[in-house]
Order: C-alpha cells, then structure tokens, then sequence
C-alpha cells in the first residue's frame, strides 16, 4: 500500500525543516556594482522572508570589513555564510572563512563577476539564494598565496598596473588597458613550475584559478575550478607592439601562440623584481613574489 499525498507532505515539510534550522548570515557590499549589490540584497531579503527562513545581515563598510565580519560569524558558529558583492568582496569574504565550520555561498552583485561567470553561479539573486538555501554542497578549488586565498586569479606586471590605473582614475578596465600600453616596457620575472626554472621578458604573468579576469578578458579558458590544478599564464612580449595581441588576450584566442606559455601545474612561483605590487582577485599588494598552491575541494561552496 502507499500514500503519495502523505509521503509528499512528509517531505516538503521534512525539507522546510530543514531549511527553517539553518541561519543564514548575509554578508552584503551595497555599494557593488553602481548600486546592484543594494538591490542584489533586498531580493534576496525577500526571498528568505517570503520562505519564512532566519537571516541575518552584515553590511560591508569599507576595505577589510568583509573578512573581519566573516571571521566573527565562523567564531560564532554560523554554518551557512553568504556574500553579495563583486570578485572584491568575495575575496574578501573567503578569506575569513573557516571550512571546518561553514559554507560559502555567492550572489553575484559586482561589474566585472569574472568568478562567477566562471563557475556559473546565477545572476539572478532569487536563483542564486534559492541553490543555496537548497543545499545541494559542491566543492571547488582555490588558490593558497602565501598567507592568502585567491579565488580567480593573481598576478604580476600589467594587469597590476592597469588595475592601479583604473582604481586611480576611474577607467573601465579596457580603457585603462588601452592606455597602459601606451607606454609599456616589458617586465623580467623568474618562473617556477612543474619543477622548472625560467625566466621571462614578458607581458604580464598570471596564476589562474578561473578562467577570465578584468571584467571579461578570456585569460585562462582552458582553467576549471574544480581539477585539483592551477594555471600559470605568461603572455611574453611579442614581435610586435603588445597592443596588437591584446584583442586576442582579450578574446581568449592566445592559446597556442608563440608568446603564450601556459602550464597547468599544482604549484607555481612568480618574482618580479623591477615591480612591487601584485594583484590577488583584482586587489592590489604590495611585493613582487606570488607562490601559488592549488587547494583541492577546499571552497566549500553550493551548486550552481
């Protein structure tokens, strides 16, 4: 004998069971995005109440807010951690989690959501919370860079100056490319991969997780998120002005290329001493050294 009705019913409130008895901490950058991350958020917020489901919200309030809020509600105990915002504040927010005690899940709210594009997280902030408050958990890879995780992607040379540029003057980030080649001079930096040492006369050298940067420059197209390996891009410096490859860096056509070398690898070490600043998910550092270690399936996340 069986009882669809009732197993039906058994399950749909053994779910909102479920659901009911996690909290989720929101953790929301209002300022992303020209104003989507403050839209990003109230959808979200409508959602959870509309599911009868407990939240709470953190609102980022400047630089380094993100991971300190972060860090507080893993020490609290908090299971589910949620940010809204760009590749900035989910960098920020991972690295304050603690795996051993919580997940991280993500609404796309930014200009560039070059992770996001990536992985394929939804754009729409009802989908996006809605895979998350489904718990269907996934876990992805990220990148160890000494003391800090990096989620997409870091690097040295170029992209370092370009992003310089466009937080000074307010650029996109191809009008900032465009200008920055202008007056470019090619950096050396020392590689190491896969065993080997090499040095370079190169563009800009780059440790890839995700497969873009910049707002929708294909870098890494062949990279994936969850293989266990990260990426070691080098554009060297071409034959001909760099201006004349970037639309296929752009693109994503330089596979292959003569000036492309591209290594997939689990750890990797870049040095560039004629620069002092490298960029880790579009934020800006000071050194000239980035070692890089894959961490396999330690982004503990939810599908997409």
């Amino acid at each position: 004998m069986t009882f669809p009705c009732d197993i039906s019913f058994f399950i749909a409130n053994r779910q909102k069971t479920c659901y009911n008895s996690r909290m989720y901490n929101i953790v929301a950058n209002v300022l992303s995005g020209k104003g989507a991350g403050k839209k990003c958020l109230e959808e979200v917020r409508s959602y959870l109440n509309e599911k009868g489901l407990e939240f709470q919200i953190d609102i980022i309030d400047g630089r380094g807010a993100g991971k300190r809020i972060t860090q507080r509600l893993c020490e609290k105990g908090a299971s589910v951690v949620v940010a809204i915002g760009g590749d900035g504040t989910f960098h920020e927010v991972l690295n304050g989690m603690d795996f051993s005690k919580a997940r991280l899940g993500f609404v796309p709210a930014g200009r560039g959501n070059d992770f996001a594009r990536g992985a394929g997280f939804s754009f729409d902030p009802k989908e996006a919370i809605d895979a998350i408050v489904r718990a269907k958990e996934s876990n992805l890879d990220y990148i160890q860079v000494g003391k800090r995780r990096c989620l997409n992607a870091c690097g040295t040379g170029l992209d370092v100056e370009v992003l310089r540029l466009t937080d000074q003057k307010n650029y996109t980030y191809v009008g900032s490319l465009s200008k920055t080649l202008m007056n470019f001079k090619p950096y050396k930096v020392r590689v190491e991969a896969c065993g080997k040492k090499t040095e370079y006369e190169c563009v800009t050298a780059i440790i890839c997780n995700g497969t873009q940067y910049g707002g929708g420059m294909k870098v890494c197209p062949p990279a994936k998120i969850d293989d266990g390996l990260l990426d070691l891009m080098i554009l060297e410096k071409p034959k001909v002005p760099a201006l004349f490859v970037m639309p296929s860096f752009v693109r994503g056509k330089h596979i292959g290329k003569y000036y492309c070398t591209h290594v997939p690898c689990e750890t990797a070490t870049i040095i560039n001493e004629s620069f002092p600043y490298i960029q880790i998910d579009g934020e800006i550092y000071e050194g000239n050294k980035l070692e890089g270690r894959i961490v396999h399936g330690g982004l503990k996340t939810f599908l997409p």
